[in-house]
């Protein structure tokens, strides 16, 4: 292994645990927010929603706490975070989609929703892509 793919690969764990990170950051914090409402959904206040379609335009707190918390991107984002730390730790590359999903995500998201962390995803997305074009640029 050269250094041009030392560098790309360790750019991808660290776009992998940056990725993890936020999604830790999120889910905890969402969740230290939300604690009132935990005792709640293990009654099953949340079964059964929505009872009425106006429900989901103005959603009960403890509904919109849920989806704040464990129904958001929190988890699947910790996900693909390990997932592509783990291409990172066996020497590959994941293919570049993944960078350009995690950056149309980040971006279309804080232009909807500012102030606000989005935009910190697209620190791990020009990570992956440089990574990518990179190990393109060392097959070609």
């Amino acid at each position: 292994m050269n250094s041009d793919t030392s560098v790309s690969v360790k750019s991808v764990v660290w776009a992998g645990g940056i990725l993890v990170l936020l999604a830790c950051l999120h889910l905890s914090s969402a969740a230290l927010l939300s604690a009132d409402h935990l005792p709640g959904w293990f009654r099953g206040e949340l079964w059964f929603f929505p009872p009425d379609p106006d429900d989901l335009a103005t959603p009960a707190p403890n509904v919109g706490a849920f989806w704040m918390v464990w129904g958001s991107f929190g988890v699947p984002l910790g996900l693909v975070g390990a997932l592509v730390a783990g291409y990172g730790r066996r020497g590959q590359v994941p293919p570049p989609y993944v960078g350009v999903i995690v950056g149309f995500w980040a971006l279309t998201s804080a232009a909807v929703f500012e102030p606000s962390p989005f935009a910190l995803g697209m620190i791990p997305a020009v990570m992956l892509l440089i990574a990518s074009r990179k190990r393109q640029a060392m097959v070609a």
